[in-house]
């Protein structure tokens, strides 16, 4: 009976999912009688040693087997994190990495490696066609990489920081824009206090320019962009986690992309969430859609994974994981599980949730400590 209320109620998801997937032009129809689809968790990592390899390693949630350091040779840096964008891996190679690298989905061979300047730190990656834009803390905004060339372009989004870097974190396509947020931080002083709140910058990626400015309502975007799910609540919206470490404020902030983007505030604060959100996804259950969001807890020991249902916005009482758990980083996957990234000191590794329980009795290895705020994805 277990097993086909299961079933039941995973058909009944995934079908909802595909219904909200709209124009790709594909035409499914789901059986009770069909296996569930498979999906492959893929999760890098690197230990923060300048020169050290980090490592690319693969899950299988269903089964619950790890392949660890599957990755090209020298594609993962010591400082590393991860997007999937198209049937492609993008890792980006952050501090002394200076590059991004693509490697191929379902093989795991590298595709390409482009470098993105000497001491230029990039952060994120956004992609358009062949070209790739780059946030950067190291130069004056964005580096343009073009696929199958060496030759870089900035975007130079110096003019509203002083210093002439603006502390580029991320980036994020919607339509022909590029969408990319600023810390705005200052260099010259320890701990790098931000001047005032964060901002956006929208640039069109006919022309590379900057269309338009969006002024944050809090410091320090912090996060990467994530975008709410077609089908869910607030559909289209891009989300930013943002904090203050002087004093822990700030909150999720959501930004409304379109020809008159506008930045209307935050979807939950700090305060609420208990610390700031490390990173946002987004998983689709039997109640409905739900963002997820691992949460530092001030002491910087803890770290809990923060369950909010969109709809309601309403922020579940008590966290998904245990106490005994420092969950870092989450994943939901199209077969219906939940992985993350537990990063307890003596015992870490990949855990597996379904249905809200545990399926893991313990971490899974992947060859490091899955320290990467976004290291983690799930397709």
């Amino acid at each position: 009976m277990t097993t086909v209320i299961r079933t039941v109620l995973l058909v009944s998801t995934l079908g909802s999912m595909l219904a909200a997937c709209g124009d790709n032009g594909v035409s499914k129809i789901i059986s009770a009688d069909a296996p569930p689809p498979m999906s492959r968790a893929v999760v890098i990592a690197g230990d923060f040693i300048a020169g050290n390899p980090g490592v690319l390693s693969t899950l299988d949630p269903i089964s619950l087997t790890v392949m660890k350091n599957v990755g090209p040779a020298m594609a993962v840096g010591d400082d590393p994190i991860l997007r999937h964008i198209g049937n492609e891996l993008f890792i980006i190679n952050r501090a002394d990495g200076n590059n991004i690298t693509i490697v191929d989905d379902q093989s795991l061979a590298l595709v390409e490696q482009l470098g993105t300047g000497a001491s230029s730190n990039p952060q994120d990656v956004a992609v358009k066609g062949n070209k790739l834009y780059v946030p950067t803390f190291g130069n004056s905004g964005v580096t343009v990489l073009t696929r199958g060339q060496t030759a870089t372009a900035i975007i130079d989004l110096s003019a509203d920081d002083p210093d002439g870097k603006p502390n580029c974190g991320s980036a994020f396509l919607v339509g022909t824009d590029i969408y990319v947020s600023c810390g705005l931080l200052d260099d010259m002083m320890p701990f790098f206090p931000p001047r005032g709140p964060g901002k956006v910058y929208v640039i069109d990626t006919g022309t590379d320019k900057v269309r338009a400015t969006l002024t944050l309502h809090n410091v320090n975007p912090f996060g990467a962009f994530e975008q709410i799910p077609t089908g869910a609540p607030g559909t289209g919206e891009l989300l930013l986690p943002t904090v203050s470490f002087a004093d822990g404020s700030g909150c999720i902030e959501r930004i409304t992309p379109g020809p008159t983007p506008a930045a209307p505030g935050c979807l939950i604060t700090n305060a609420a969430l208990g610390g700031y959100a490390s990173r946002v996804s987004f998983q689709l259950d039997a109640i409905g859609w739900v963002l997820l969001a691992p949460v530092p807890s001030s002491d910087f020991v803890h770290e809990n994974l923060r369950r909010l249902t969109l709809a309601s916005g309403a922020l579940q009482a008590t966290p998904v994981n245990p106490s005994t758990q420092v969950i870092g980083d989450a994943e939901s996957c199209p077969s219906g599980q939940l992985v993350v990234s537990d990063t307890t000191m003596n015992a870490n590794g990949l855990r597996v949730y379904e249905g809200g329980v545990e399926r893991t009795s313990a971490p899974l290895p992947i060859g490091l400590k899955p320290t990467s705020t976004r290291g983690l994805v799930c397709y």
